[in-house]
């Protein structure tokens, strides 16, 4: 028979390793809401790839997006408990993947929203992205076995972590997957999927392991898709060598050079001196005192000016995206961020750019490499709809 069902804690939190994106929400499901549970292979809505997005058109109005992700391959295999085949098809989660909802009115919900944790009241969830998901697991050795049906929920508005980063008991891979219109989907990472094709035999058909574009960027390094995305918008590119070094560090003249593709601006005419003497010029509004006194356009950006040059970015530009996290971060080294640094950091916080690390901490004097810088510019891309 099956395995007994179990109460689900799904965990979602930062996937970065860099812990750039850093914050961390629970979705507890109860076998005991009974309101809530739909037949095992009932539709709950649409799925589609706009972009370098997937979204779900949810059955009750609300729109579930999954940023930093894409649509793959399917994957095939006996069902463990009816021998039937069932076939699911890919959702890719890059790392930094958001999942945030869109309720039919239009109204952003962030995590921590009145309402968000209380699962007697279906209206919040519904307006939360109440996603019911499925789950198999893979043993170590490679079998597949059932863990639970209609046995928990996804909700959106959080850092997701799939793959082998959700919660797993003892399996080497957890399988989350939910019905849509058009077939069964799971939400997993490459890393998961290459994992449960080594485990199980089993190989994805329809889908392809990413190109690599740059001789020192590994489509196996958790930065590589957003590489390859900042590349693809042509926001800033490799080294004529047919290097990235996603491990430099970047500098002002770099990031500001990058920042101003998002303002559409024109960039000033500087005759003679450096390359980034029309960057520096126009970024002269942008620049908060405790960045311009003794500004170095050579010396290596820190993680709190690149907060600060983001916040004063987005106060003087529009920008479409609404928060995915309310109130204020909590790092334990905040009394340490600069004050000029501290409403950037708290917006790129809200807006999903970047945060602190898995230990809690933001690092405000932390250098930040190219590989890190991609990863903002990526979140970026999407605040500013691009």
């Amino acid at each position: 028979m099956k395995r007994a069902k179990k109460s689900l804690s799904l965990l979602l939190a930062a996937a970065l390793c860099t812990g750039l994106l850093c914050t961390a929400a629970w979705a507890e499901a109860s076998g005991g809401a009974s309101s809530f549970v739909t037949p095992e292979d009932a539709s709950q809505g649409a799925v589609s790839q706009e972009g370098d997005m997937v979204r779900l058109v949810l059955d009750y109005g609300t729109v579930v997006t999954f940023t930093s992700a894409q649509l793959g391959g399917t994957v095939s295999f006996p069902d463990p408990w009816s021998g039937e085949q069932v076939t699911l098809k890919t959702i890719l989660a890059q790392p930094g993947c958001i999942a945030y909802a869109t309720a039919a009115d239009g109204q952003v919900y962030a995590d921590g929203d009145e309402g968000s944790d209380d699962i007697d009241a279906p209206n919040h969830y519904e307006n939360y992205g109440r996603l019911v998901c499925h789950y198999y697991g893979v043993m170590p050795d490679g079998t597949l076995v059932i863990e639970g049906m209609n046995d928990g929920w996804i909700l959106g508005n959080t850092y997701a972590n799939y793959g082998l980063d959700a919660y797993m008991w003892d399996y080497s891979v957890f399988l989350t997957f939910f019905y849509a219109d058009d077939g069964a989907y799971w939400i997993t990472t490459q890393e998961a999927l290459d994992k449960f094709c080594q485990l199980t035999g089993i190989q994805v058909e329809g889908g392809a392991r990413p190109v690599q574009t740059f001789s020192d960027v590994s489509p196996d390094d958790w930065y590589f898709d957003f590489v390859n995305t900042v590349v693809e918008k042509k926001l800033f590119a490799g080294n004529g060598d047919g290097t990235f070094a996603p491990e430099n560090n970047m500098t002002y003249a770099e990031f500001l050079a990058v920042l101003f593709q998002f303002s559409g601006d024109a960039l000033p005419a500087v005759s003679g001196g450096n390359w980034y003497d029309g960057y520096v010029q126009w970024a002269q509004p942008l620049l908060p005192a405790g960045i311009a006194d003794g500004f170095d356009a050579n010396a290596a950006i820190t993680r709190q000016d690149m907060a600060a040059l983001f916040g004063t970015f987005l106060s003087l530009y529009d920008y479409s995206a609404q928060p995915v996290n309310t109130g204020t971060p909590s790092f334990t080294d905040g009394g340490s961020i600069a004050g000029y640094a501290e409403g950037g950091v708290t917006l790129c916080w809200q807006l999903g750019i970047f945060g602190g690390n898995d230990d809690g901490t933001f690092a405000p004097d932390n250098n930040a490499t190219r590989a890190e810088v991609a990863v903002t510019m990526v979140q970026m891309a999407r605040v500013m709809g691009r």
